[in-house]
C-alpha cells in the first residue's frame, strides 16, 4: 500500500530541530548539495556544475513519455483483438493529440509492434516495423524519440541474435559480453557520472539513506561504514559534516571501507574523501578499499573492531547478484556476519527479472521512458553531459535487458516488495524511515521542478517517482539476531 507525503505538504512535515536538539537529532547540514558539487570529482568536472541542472520549461504542459508509450500499449492490444497491426493506425483514433505527440504515439507503437512481431518469432515483420521507426528515431530528439532510438538499437541486436546473422555495426569478430555498470561508474574521468551525480532527482534516496544511518549511529563512538557497491562515494562527505555537528556526542573514529572493482577508482574516492575530512571535520576518519567481486567477500577483509558500530550501505549494488542466486546467498550472509545496526538499500523499483520476454521488455520501456523524460525536463537537449549518460550508460543497460539472456543478463531489477520477500528469508526485516529521512527527501525532491517528482511510501520503504512513475525506492533494514 503507497501513500503519498506530497499530500500532506511538506508544512505539515516537521522538520527536525537539528540545532536545538542535537542529542536527539542530527540532519545533513544545509550546505549539502555545495558539498557534493564541490567533491564529486576532479579537475575540470568541478568548474561547470551549474551546466548541469538546466532546467527546459518547454515540455512542462505536455503527455509524459510513459503515458504515450501507454495509451500505445492500449492502441496495440486493441489492434491485437481485432488481429490488425500498427499499420491499420489512423491519426483520426487520436486527433486530440498535438502533432509532435501524435508522431511520438505513432513511434511508440510502431516500436511496441516490433516486440510483439518478435516474441512471436516474426522475425522478418519485427524488422520492417523497426525499419519505419528508424525513420523518426534518434538519439537527440524528444524523450520518446530517444527512448524508441535505443530500443530498436537493441531490439534489431536481438533479432539478428536470434537469427544468427552478424549485425551490420559490429565488426566481425565480436564477442557479446555482459555490460558492466560498476567498471563504466568508476572510470578515471566518469563524465556522464557528472549527470547522474548532479542530478537533485538521483540524490533524493542519497540523503533520506544518509539521514537515516546518521539517526542510528549518532551516538556511537567510533563507527564503521561500509558501503558494498561504492560508486561515486561523494555523498559519504555530506554524512561526515553531519557526525561533525554532534557536538555532544563527538566522534572517536568514523571508518569508511568502500567495496569495488576498480582500484584505481575506489583509491580515488578515498584521497577525495581523506581530503575532506583532513579539511572540515574535526574527528579521526580513515578509509579503506577493498577491491573484489561481491560474490568474493569475506569477512576478514573489512577488519572490524569490537567496540565499533557498523552500517552496510547498498546503492544499485545488490539488484546485479540477482542473476546468480548462490551468490546472492552468500552475500546475504555475510553481511549479516558483520552485525550492522541498520543496513539502507537503493535500488531500480521495477521488475526486469521477468522470464517472459514482452513483460520485460514493457517494464523497461515504462521505466527507461520515465528517466528520458526527465532528463528532457531537467538538461538541454544538446547537453554533452546528458547525450553521454544516455549514450554511454542507459544505452548499454537496455541493449543488457534485451539482449542478453541467463547469466549475461546482469540488470534484473526487481520490486521493493520482491526484496522484502527475498530478505524475510535471511531474517533482515524492514525498519522505518524517520521524519529525518523523509524531510531530506523531501527537500531534495523540491530541487527537482516542476512538482514532476513526487515521494510516496510503500509500507515503510520510499518511493520516489517520475510524473507518477516509480523509478527509484530507498529502505532500511535491520538484522534479526
Amino acid at each position: 500500500m503507497e501513500s503519498s507525503l506530497v499530500n500532506k505538504g511538506k508544512d505539515q512535515m516537521q522538520r527536525p530541530r537539528c540545532a536545538e536538539e542535537k542529542k536527539e537529532s542530527s540532519c545533513l547540514p544545509s550546505a549539502s548539495c555545495t558539498i557534493l558539487q564541490k567533491h564529486y570529482c576532479g579537475g575540470e568536472m568541478r568548474e561547470k556544475p551549474h551546466d548541469i541542472p538546466s532546467i527546459n520549461t518547454s515540455g512542462s504542459h505536455v503527455l509524459s513519455t510513459v503515458s504515450i508509450f501507454e495509451m500505445a500499449r492500449a492502441q496495440l492490444h486493441q489492434q491485437t483483438s481485432k488481429k490488425e497491426d500498427s499499420s491499420s493506425f489512423t491519426s483520426n483514433t487520436y486527433c486530440g493529440l498535438y502533432p509532435q505527440a501524435l508522431k511520438d504515439f505513432e513511434l511508440a507503437l510502431l516500436l511496441q509492434d516490433s516486440a510483439e512481431m518478435f516474441s512471436k518469432r516474426h522475425y522478418d515483420r519485427a524488422t520492417e516495423l523497426l525499419r519505419l521507426c528508424n525513420l523518426s528515431a534518434s538519439p537527440s530528439g524528444t524523450s520518446v524519440q530517444r527512448v524508441v532510438y535505443y530500443f530498436c538499437e537493441a531490439l534489431q541486436e536481438r533479432i539478428d541474435k536470434e537469427k544468427g546473422t552478424l549485425s551490420s555495426n559490429r565488426p566481425e569478430g565480436w564477442e557479446e559480453k555482459p555490460f558492466n555498470l560498476d567498471k563504466v561508474l568508476q572510470n578515471p574521468k566518469p563524465i556522464a557520472v557528472v549527470c547522474y551525480q548532479s542530478s537533485p532527482f538521483f540524490q533524493v534516496p542519497q540523503f533520506a539513506g544518509i539521514q537515516a544511518i546518521i539517526d542510528k549511529v549518532k551516538s556511537a563512538k567510533r563507527v564503521h561504514l561500509i558501503d558494498i557497491a561504492v560508486k561515486i562515494g561523494s555523498h559519504w562527505a555530506v554524512l561526515m559534516q553531519a557526525l561533525d555537528n554532534v557536538g555532544d556526542c563527538p566522534l572517536e573514529l568514523l571508518k569508511i571501507t568502500a567495496v569495488a572493482t576498480s582500484k584505481q577508482r575506489v583509491e580515488e574516492i578515498g584521497q577525495r574523501l581523506s581530503s575532506f575530512a583532513a579539511e572540515n571535520i574535526k574527528f579521526p576518519f580513515s578509509f579503506k578499499a577493498v577491491v573484489s567481486e561481491m560474490k568474493d567477500l569475506s569477512k576478514d577483509l573489512f577488519e572490524l573492531d569490537t567496540n565499533e558500530v557498523v552500517a552496510v550501505y547498498s546503492e544499485y549494488g545488490l539488484g546485479g547478484m540477482l542473476a546468480w542466486p548462490n551468490h546472492m546467498e552468500s552475500v546475504l550472509r555475510l553481511i549479516k556476519s558483520l552485525n550492522p545496526c541498520i543496513m539502507v538499500i537503493i535500488d531500480t523499483e521495477a521488475n526486469i527479472n521477468a522470464p517472459i520476454f514482452m513483460d520485460r521488455f514493457n517494464e523497461a520501456l515504462f521505466l527507461y521512458g520515465a528517466f528520458f523524460d526527465y532528463l528532457d525536463v531537467c538538461m538541454e537537449r544538446d547537453n554533452h553531459y546528458r547525450m553521454t549518460f544516455e549514450g554511454l550508460i542507459l544505452r548499454n543497460i537496455i541493449q543488457n535487458i534485451i539482449i542478453c539472456e541467463g547469466n549475461e543478463r546482469t540488470f534484473r531489477n526487481v520490486r521493493l516488495e520482491v526484496w522484502r520477500d527475498l530478505f524475510e528469508k535471511f531474517g533482515i526485516k524492514e525498519t522505518e524511515l524517520g521524519e529525518s529521512s523523509l524531510y531530506q527527501a523531501n527537500l531534495m525532491a523540491d530541487r527537482c521542478g516542476h512538482g514532476f517528482s513526487t515521494l510516496d511510501m510503500n509500507g515503510k520503504g520510499l518511493l520516489i517517482k517520475w510524473k507518477g512513475s516509480p523509478i527509484i525506492f530507498a529502505s532500511a533494514w535491520k538484522f534479526s539476531p
